[in-house]
């Protein structure tokens, strides 16, 4: 198998804006500003995305809080249906997707480049962390607090033009929100426990060698274990196999090549690390119930 380097280009927001907001002129979104930042209300501000939305990368990191009402998001592999005081926060780079959002749903959603918000340990510690340790529940006391800050961050984003010291006060609070998720929640739902320690480092690892296309046994001698427990470990945690869940990393990263580039097929099965085009259309075919092809001319008719 060859290894290729990355060349996957990921949504800006003015290009998700674009292609992903039916609303997209509306004065909220009409502004490039929102290459470096951008926050709003589901309740108050209205923004209608075309979904269902398929697999993406942006070039910002995201969060959405959920006050009220549901939403069903994707980060990686990873399926949440989100409620009332659930937080989730997606790195840059990372593939997620939005299917369903209810017609009661509150909360708040931001976005924010590395350039925006400078250096912040907080925020690091979160973009190395695999995509469980990104999800929290927050409890109610929790929330009302962290609730204030993103209130007035749209209230500060809202009159921006009017009053240009605006964004440096959303810097602040911007990390004082952050710095204040680290100081609420507990330190056992911010590091993995013992008992699942093999299945995350296992999941970073083929986010990494996936398109090495390892061996179970490659990976396993990675991680200093057997193959046999590192089955047993991932099945326990996912319900899922190992070779399950590399198959499922390699379609993800398929479909965003399908999406978000021309590439032809024979170009994304090189890209993944495939020397023979029709064995990783065979492959696509067999976990999708679509050729590549079909993929698509699927999401261009949607």
């Amino acid at each position: 198998m060859k290894t290729s380097k990355p060349n996957i280009p990921i949504l800006s927001p003015t290009i998700f804006r674009k292609d992903h907001i039916k609303n997209n002129t509306d004065k909220l979104l009409n502004d490039d500003s929102i290459a470096e930042f951008f926050i709003h209300s589901f309740k108050d501000d209205d923004v209608y995305l075309n979904l269902p939305l398929p697999p993406h990368k942006k070039t910002v990191h995201d969060f959405v809080f959920i006050t009220n009402g549901i939403m069903t998001k994707s980060l990686g592999l990873e399926s949440y249906q989100l409620k009332k005081n659930d937080f989730l926060f997606t790195p840059k780079n990372n593939i997620t997707t939005t299917t369903l959002v209810s017609v009661d749903l509150e909360g708040f959603y931001c976005h924010f480049s590395d350039e925006f918000i400078g250096a912040n340990p907080f925020l690091g510690i979160w973009i190395t962390q695999p995509s469980h340790q990104n999800y929290l529940k927050i409890t109610q006391k929790e929330a009302s607090s962290l609730e204030l800050l993103l209130v007035r961050m749209v209230e500060l984003f809202k009159h921006r033009k009017k009053n240009p010291n605006n964004d440096r006060l959303i810097t602040f609070y911007l990390s004082t929100f952050i710095a204040e998720l680290f100081l609420t929640v507990k330190k056992q739902e911010l590091k993995p426990r013992l008992n699942n320690a093999i299945f995350l480092n296992f999941m970073c690892l083929v986010h990494k060698k996936f398109k090495q296309h390892w061996t179970i046994q490659k990976y396993a001698s990675a991680l200093n274990i057997t193959p046999n427990h590192l089955n047993k470990r991932v099945k326990q945690q996912s319900g899922k196999t190992t070779s399950k869940i590399i198959k499922e990393t390699i379609i993800l990263e398929a479909k965003v090549l399908l999406l978000q580039t021309n590439m032809n097929i024979k170009e994304i099965s090189t890209e993944l690390g495939f020397d023979d085009a029709s064995y990783f259309s065979r492959l696509f075919k067999n976990e999708t119930n679509a050729t590549p092809s079909m993929y698509r001319k699927m999401i261009d008719l949607s």
